[in-house]
């Protein structure tokens, strides 16, 4: 009552705010209390109508004619009567508003997500053409990597197939040279042969000559000749062939041929090897030794390799021209 009374007081000053505040208070104490006859909340609701607070203006007549019929409060049914009607259409009105802006919110969000909804179906379609279009680009992507793939390793086949053109070329020339200067010089050497054996025939008689026939000397000569003639040919066509051989093997395996001897049996071998005769009957027939031999020695060799021993001959095979 006292705030009720100070409420009255300030709106007779016209100080709004504070008539305000005291009905506040004064209405907050008769619903604590509870108080069912009142009049703070009916004057704060018209105040608050006045203002334009109609939600709250609404909820607070409401409140007041409520606890009015509770209380039988028939000396308050008249304002109340008279404030009602005025908040409610009011409030209906605001709330006919409101549902009107809700309407157009609820259209607008409508033709939003519609628009959204087309928006996003474009973006789709298109986002699935550019998936597409990047899916086939990279297959191409892939297949021309392929092909480049493809085609650096033909032309590492083709420069590795001139390599061996040019090097089997070299080789030919070389050992055609050779050749035929060898096939000049056993001409000449069978003749003087023939001519020893001729004047032993004349002078010593049958006996020396069956003798001179059947010793091994000449061939022997002739085959450290025609090895001599070989190494000399074959370093000629790979100078550095011993050292990047031995390169090849572990420590304590290195093959180092005799003082006067350009090659020795093991590198012969393998010489043979490198300019392309890997048939052991072959190799051993031209170093007039057995192939278990040949083999034994090949097998010596693949176990001192440094590196892999399963491909020990393929490396002798690049040991390249310089």
């Amino acid at each position: 009552m006292l705030a009720y009374s100070l409420s009255a007081a300030y709106l007779g000053i016209g100080n709004q705010e504070e008539a305000k505040r005291y009905l506040i208070m004064s209405a907050v104490n008769d619903l604590k209390t509870p108080v069912k006859e009142y009049k703070s909340l009916q004057e704060l609701a018209s105040m608050l109508y006045k203002e334009g607070d109609i939600d709250r203006a609404y909820n607070y007549i409401n409140c007041s004619i409520n606890d009015a019929l509770q209380s039988n409060a028939r000396m308050n049914m008249p304002v109340i009567t008279q404030l009602l009607p005025i908040i409610s259409k009011a409030y209906d009105t605001r709330m006919k508003v409101k549902d009107r802006q809700q309407r157009l919110l609820l259209l607008s969000i409508s033709i939003l997500l519609l628009s959204l909804g087309i928006a996003m179906f474009f973006v789709y379609r298109q986002k699935k053409n550019l998936f597409i279009a990047k899916s086939k680009e990279s297959a191409a992507n892939i297949e021309l990597s392929k092909l480049n793939e493809a085609l650096k390793k033909t032309n590492a086949q083709l420069t590795e197939i001139n390599q061996k053109l040019l090097e089997s070329n070299s080789i030919k020339e070389a050992y055609v040279g050779r050749y035929m200067d060898l096939c000049s010089e056993y001409i000449d050497s069978v003749e003087k042969y023939r001519s020893a054996l001729n004047k032993i025939a004349r002078t010593e008689g049958t006996a020396e000559l069956l003798k001179a026939i059947k010793a091994s000397t000449y061939v022997e000569d002739e085959l450290r000749e025609f090895y001599a003639n070989f190494d000399a040919t074959f370093l000629h066509l790979f100078p550095n062939f011993i050292n990047q051989f031995n390169a090849l093997l572990i420590d304590g395996e290195y093959l180092i041929p005799k003082q006067g001897r350009l090659l020795n049996t093991e590198l012969r071998i393998f010489a043979l090897i490198r300019l392309g005769i890997t048939d052991s009957v072959k190799i051993a027939n031209f170093l007039r030794h057995s192939v278990s031999t040949i083999y034994n020695y090949r097998v010596k060799m693949r176990n001192a390799a440094l590196n892999n021993r399963d491909d020990f001959e393929n490396q002798v095979m690049k040991i390249g021209l310089e």
